[in-house]
């Protein structure tokens, strides 16, 4: 004998499945938190998701790149006020050097100070960010000086690498957060020359005019090292310039990605206290029906028996 299911136990059947799905719906919702968490789940609303999505993703990296930057730039502008401080110090040695109280052996002295000055800034220039050198333009893998007493300046250029890296803010907008070392502390015209304001020829030409006792040279000296400390201001004011336009673009970013997550949340997030009420309703349901069954069955097999 083939037995069969009757109309009222398919009902059944379908109302128990259809309550045990949305029994599942509403446990996903609760523990993912989310009411699309497939295309299946709001065929016309999954374009937008996922274009919002792409945004969010482009935000984020938009941020880590500017937090990068943030760094460098804070680097750039704290090595570059111990710069200032370096020339500072050196048109104080140059100063005491020109005065006539001062003898040859003073002067020699103070050459080998002028010296140590000369390493600080060339180590200045050297200023690393996670392995680079944030002051060696395109090609971070390198310095772009070093000291080298055989130079006439005391230093050799390693490289001459430009700076072409440029950061967008959120509308797209390029900014430009680095100088070379070459611009900040050794200016050259055309031919190669070092003009007005070139660091590292000051105050190596400091250093030469003490050592030989050249007072008429100290005084030149330190009139270039006044136009090198102004060279040195400028890159300051540069950075100064760029951490305010990266600090505008990472609140323009922020708000970009709040406004994201928002449109987000309201097209994908799950309502939780509405999940919860589903999830609650649809056990009770499936209890109920449970338990209807198993009287069911219970007066069939009864009914079984008396016949």
């Amino acid at each position: 004998m083939i037995s069969t299911i009757n109309g009222v136990q398919q009902l059944y059947l379908a109302n128990l499945d259809r309550t045990q799905n949305q029994m599942q719906t509403a446990e996903s919702q609760l523990s993912s938190g989310l009411q699309v968490q497939q295309p299946s789940d709001a065929p016309g609303a999954i374009t937008e998701i996922l274009q919002i999505d792409s945004e969010v993703a482009q935000n984020k990296q938009l941020q880590t790149n500017l937090n990068s930057v943030t760094t460098e730039l804070d680097s750039a502008d704290t090595a570059l006020q111990s710069a200032v401080q370096n020339l500072d110090n050196a048109i104080s040695l140059g100063t005491e050097g020109a005065s006539s109280t001062s003898s040859a052996t003073d002067r020699a002295n103070l050459a080998t100070e002028v010296t140590g000055i000369l390493k600080s800034l060339v180590g200045l220039s050297q200023t690393t960010v996670n392995g680079q050198y944030i002051f060696s333009g395109d090609n971070g893998g390198q310095p772009q000086y070093q000291l080298d007493a055989t130079q006439s300046d005391g230093v050799a250029q390693l490289s001459t690498s430009a700076n072409t890296r440029m950061i967008e803010d959120g509308n797209g907008t390029p900014i430009s957060a680095a100088m070379t070392a070459q611009q900040i502390f050794d200016a050259r015209d055309s031919s190669g020359n070092p003009t007005s304001g070139n660091v590292f020829a000051a105050v190596s030409a400091l250093a030469t005019a003490l050592q030989n006792n050249d007072t008429a040279g100290i005084t030149q000296a330190i009139g270039s090292l006044q136009s090198a400390s102004g060279t040195v201001n400028s890159a300051l004011q540069f950075y100064g310039n760029a951490e305010n336009q990266i600090s505008d673009a990472a609140a323009l970013a922020q708000k970009f990605q709040t406004d994201e997550q928002t449109q987000l949340g309201q097209l994908q997030d799950a309502d939780i206290p509405a999940a919860a009420l589903q999830l609650t309703q649809t056990q009770t349901d499936e209890q109920a029906a449970l338990s209807s069954e198993a009287k069911i069955e219970q007066m069939q097999n009864l009914f079984s028996y008396l016949a």
